[in-house]
């Protein structure tokens, strides 16, 4: 058996049933070995694609997204995915060609040091020195993975495994992280009369059994970006602070006496841009990284823990309690918090959707598109104005049901990650959504979609512009400057790859639903239009018309 032959059988003893990755030269031996194997292999467009392949299918199932590349080029353009796995703590294994050696030559093809390139983004490099190392190594590796905070790993395989070998069976199961006791946990949650769950994707593993100790005790919850869908956020107790409104959030913190926060990152997005408020007096924190427990927010109580055990453990100890444990908080406030999270949601600067929908604002488009969806689908979306609208408007259901780039912001990141989302979980809808800048970086994974019989819809935003800088540029200069797109034909895009194409012209409703729900690989444009810009030509007009007049009198 092949040193290929054995990374593929330890991968399939280990659960996995997709790698993302192109072939090369360094790694022709591993692709042989995978073309015999039980593995579904995707070959995108290039290794950033695929990175953020792996990346969505590891948000969209919990499980490791495996990536393949060569070393040298293929390493470098997978660089970026692997930065964002690691900042939004996504699992991912990354087999790596290792570059040449050649004893006293320097120079050689490819030859760079990739352990110090990646090491600031990963969690560890395991290099892979002789055929009996395989399986322990990539045991290990995945392992590592999933433990702890989650995030990538590379796996550095050198080409000279191709020699006949003797698989070594080994499994190593992720360690898991201390049970620390709950009982000073349980006795302040009981104690605390308004009480708030702060959560992150964390808890996704064990979100029914947070939602049977949200409704039993009355607490109210909130979310950080990726961990939305926590809770449904259609549930009375679900107050949606994702986008806007952090004064009133601080405000609801500050009328509460206690804060559990269970595997929430406190990152840049999960913080508001840290602008978030938490008391370190209320202030208790339940995560299975000490790093994360130790930074940005001080807690008068840390927890090293996993996050979807202790919930579950909680859920126990509550159902079996004969205490009440009951806060005080009532439905009614609830629904104020609520209100006030959603207040200011449509705002006079956001463009308007041309044609097919009345009225044509955004709150509109994404309720439309919420329906058409339903609740058991998932959405990603890109980095762009796109997206800060979608979690603006649109409401999350299910764990695992809004999919981004939170904290690299990665553009070309949503089409990609989308394809990794569907083959991940197939019996759900999925739909991307991005800016016509973001189809530029990756429109031709259009192609990867088809190919794999994927059934994808992909809608495109189209207002001619990188619409978030636009934005930013006339709000400090008052001008705009490289912003400005020349679009392809987005319809001949589509046709050429064999996908559908609509344009949204007629009812929307029936369109989106359509698309949403169609078999095989359908593209959406959805122009918009500036609605400042489309007031000053209409003062424009006036102006013009009132001049006229007054000149035809004269």
């Amino acid at each position: 058996m092949t040193g290929g032959e054995r990374l593929c059988r330890v991968l399939e003893d280990l659960g996995i049933d997709t790698v993302f990755g192109l072939p090369g030269t360094q790694n022709v031996d591993f692709f042989d070995a995978l073309r015999t194997s039980w593995l579904r292999t995707i070959v995108p467009t290039h290794e950033l694609a695929a990175s953020f392949m792996a990346n969505g299918y590891a948000r969209a199932s919990g499980r490791p997204g495996v990536l393949v590349t060569i070393p040298g080029p293929g390493f470098t353009y997978a660089l970026t995915g692997l930065a964002e796995a690691f900042l939004d703590s996504v699992p991912i294994l990354h087999i790596l060609g290792r570059p040449a050696r050649g004893p006293g030559r320097r120079f050689q093809l490819q030859a760079l040091d990739q352990r110090a390139a990646v090491a600031p983004f990963v969690k560890r490099v395991f290099d892979v020195e002789s055929p009996d190392e395989i399986e322990s190594c990539a045991a290990e590796a995945h392992a590592l993975c999933l433990s702890g905070e989650p995030g990538p790993v590379v796996l550095q395989v050198p080409n000279e495994l191709a020699e006949d070998s003797e698989p070594r069976p080994v499994l190593i199961a992720p360690a898991p992280p201390p049970t620390p006791p709950l009982g000073e946990l349980e006795n302040r949650l009981m104690q605390a009369r308004r009480p708030l769950f702060y959560v992150g994707q964390g808890v996704f593993g064990a979100a029914a059994e947070l939602r049977e100790i949200v409704e039993a005790m009355s607490i109210p919850v909130v979310t950080t970006t990726s961990g939305r869908g926590a809770l449904p956020e259609s549930h009375p107790w679900a107050v949606p602070f994702d986008r806007g409104a952090t004064e009133a959030l601080n405000e609801l913190v500050e009328s509460t006496d206690l804060v559990v926060a269970i595997g929430a990152k406190f990152s840049h997005n999960g913080a508001r841009g840290f602008r978030l408020r938490l008391p370190p007096d209320r202030l208790v924190r339940v995560d299975a990284s000490a790093e994360v427990l130790e930074s940005n927010y001080e807690a008068s109580m840390t927890l090293l823990a996993d996050a979807p055990w202790l919930v579950r453990t909680l859920r126990d100890h509550v159902k079996a309690s004969d205490r009440p444990g009951r806060s005080s908080w009532t439905e009614e406030q609830v629904a104020e918090w609520r209100r006030r999270a959603f207040s200011g949601r449509e705002s006079g600067s956001e463009p308007r959707v041309r044609g097919g929908l009345e009225p044509s604002t955004m709150s509109n488009f994404f309720g439309v598109l919420e329906r058409a969806m339903g609740p058991e689908s998932c959405l990603v979306l890109d980095s762009g104005l796109h997206q800060m609208l979608g979690r603006k408007h649109f409401r999350v259901e299910k764990p695992r049901g809004l999919i981004l780039p939170a904290d690299l912001q990665a553009m070309g990141y949503a089409l990609p990650a989308a394809i990794g989302a569907k083959l991940a979980v197939p019996d759900r809808r999925v739909v991307a959504l991005l800016g016509d800048g973001g189809f530029a970086m990756s429109g031709l994974e259009l192609t990867t979609a088809k190919r794999e019989g994927v059934h994808l819809t992909v809608i495109v935003f189209n207002d001619g512009h990188y619409g978030m800088i636009r934005k930013q540029q006339l709000g400090a200069h008052g001008h705009v400057y490289g912003t400005q797109l020349r679009n392809p034909d987005f319809r001949r895009i589509a046709e050429s790859v064999g996908a559908e194409y609509t344009r949204l012209d007629a009812d929307a409703e029936t369109t989106l639903a359509q698309a949403v729900r169609s078999k095989g690989v359908r593209v959406v444009e959805v122009r918009l239009r500036d609605k400042g810009r489309h007031r000053l030509r209409r003062v424009r007009h006036s102006l013009g018309h009132r001049l006229r007049s007054l000149l035809g009198r004269s």
